[in-house]
């Protein structure tokens, strides 16, 4: 028999030696595994050098203990190497962002240095094993479906890979599986008032939603650039009512918000100015602007000074008095501006001063009268008009005439035998004119 050969067949029958005995100071067959692999391994298969490491072994562990023999039995024996069998996780389960109601597929590939290995699977939610379900599949294999997902099963996903035929160190691997819901509108755009030139600004708040994006619409119809979750515009006259709203868009979902009104304002404008004149003393007077805008507030000056209580778009001067005299404006405002108005003068006189502006006169003669007089009686225009006698005191003594009158110069006859002698005025009434001339009477 060659060398070769022998060393061979003595390498072949070692490969048999079994453990009979574990020595003192070894606690386990692979220990003892772990010691012989690092005695033997530099020997390869050479087999007067195992059979020297052999000896120097099994002397070190057990002093006295004898080989018997090539083939012979030993106390114990020793495998020529060690191997430590594992799973390795080639590609994990990744990660994933998904919305509610979708389907998550997560897989896992391993290998291992077992041979001709049988695999087992196992995943967990939360740590917690997963058995198939309506939610869950393949949660035994290397492939888990998620169907129809809810934020309820959003987490950590735990896969265990093993070998069922073997001793083999099992391997893990984790996966995070984030779960987005459709977008919700947690702010609403709320209605906004602004004045003319101003800026309308409106804004919407949204939480959930992956990839969300905005979309203003103005009457309908987008607004072009208001991609924004707010948007902002200068106000134009022609904004007035306008309903806007806002599509929330995501990967998720889409929603529209409620519509919001745009209310614009103007600032006051006076379309009729007030005009001034002459108040009769005793008489009254009034001031009228009309102004168009929302929400007027008016306030009314005399020379300069606000005119307590005139407060509305008219103002009458009653019981005129020379005091009254001067120059009036009203000031208009709203939330969106101030407009005066032009400053007017009213001047004050006497009713019969304003009567005889206007084109009245009386004349009675004859003066002194006795029995009768002639009433000499002009109106600007045709018109009714009342003459009465008044005593000294302004107490009414009688109707001298009464009637309608023409516009011309009129004479017209009246009595005063009844009148007892004395000094009395003939006042004329014309609606708010009133002129009145002396008249005596003697007999």
């Amino acid at each position: 028999m060659s060398q070769s050969t022998h060393d061979a067949v003595a390498m072949n029958q070692l490969r048999h030696v079994s453990v009979v005995l574990l020595p003192s100071g070894v606690e386990s067959v692979q220990d003892l595994e772990k010691k012989a692999f690092y005695q033997f391994s530099p020997c390869s298969t050479t087999f007067r050098c195992i059979m020297k490491r052999l000896s120097s072994f099994v002397g070190g562990l057990l002093p006295g203990a004898l080989v018997l023999g090539m083939v012979g039995i030993v106390l114990f024996g020793v495998r020529a190497s060690a191997t430590e069998y594992r799973v390795r996780i080639d590609q994990p389960p990744q990660d994933i962002t998904v919305c509610v109601g979708q389907t998550v597929t997560l897989t896992v590939q391993a290998s291992t240095n077992y041979p001709n290995p049988q695999y087992g699977f196992q995943w967990l939610y939360n740590n917690t094993p997963i058995s198939d379900n309506s939610t869950y599949s393949g949660s035994s294999t290397n492939t888990l479906t998620i169907s129809n997902i809810t934020q309820n099963e959003a987490g950590q996903y735990t896969v265990i890979v093993s070998v069922t035929n073997g001793t083999v160190t099992p391997a893990t691997a984790v996966a995070q599986v984030t779960v987005i819901p459709g977008p919700t509108i947690t702010q609403q755009p709320q209605n906004v008032t602004v004045c003319e030139g101003q800026i309308a600004a409106m804004s919407v708040q949204v939480s959930g939603g992956l990839n969300v994006t905005y979309q203003w619409y103005a009457g309908g119809m987008p607004v072009p650039g208001a991609t924004a979750s707010s948007i902002s515009q200068t106000a134009t006259a022609q904004m007035n009512g306008l309903q806007v709203y806002c599509k929330i868009t995501s990967d998720c979902g889409s929603i529209d918000s409620d519509p919001a009104t745009v209310t614009v304002g103007t600032a006051p404008t006076i379309t009729q100015q007030p005009q001034g004149g002459t108040a009769a003393i005793g008489g009254s007077f009034q001031l009228s602007v009309q102004a168009q805008g929302d929400n007027l507030q008016y306030q009314w000056y005399k020379d300069n000074q606000p005119i307590s209580g005139a407060t509305n778009s008219t103002y009458t001067i009653t019981n005129v008095t020379a005091n009254d005299a001067g120059q009036y404006k009203v000031v208009v405002t709203n939330n969106c501006g101030t407009v005066e108005s032009s400053v007017v003068t009213i001047a004050t006189a006497s009713v019969e001063d304003e009567a005889y502006a206007a084109g009245y006169r009386l004349r009675v003669d004859p003066q002194p009268a006795s029995d009768h007089v002639t009433l000499v009686l002009t109106t600007p225009s045709a018109t009714t008009a009342t003459i009465e006698l008044l005593d000294m005191a302004g107490r009414t003594v009688g109707t001298l005439w009464q009637g309608l009158v023409s516009g011309a110069e009129q004479k017209l006859d009246a009595s005063v035998i009844s009148v007892a002698p004395g000094m009395y005025r003939c006042v004329l009434r014309s609606g708010r004119y009133q002129i009145s001339t002396p008249l005596v009477i003697v007999r």
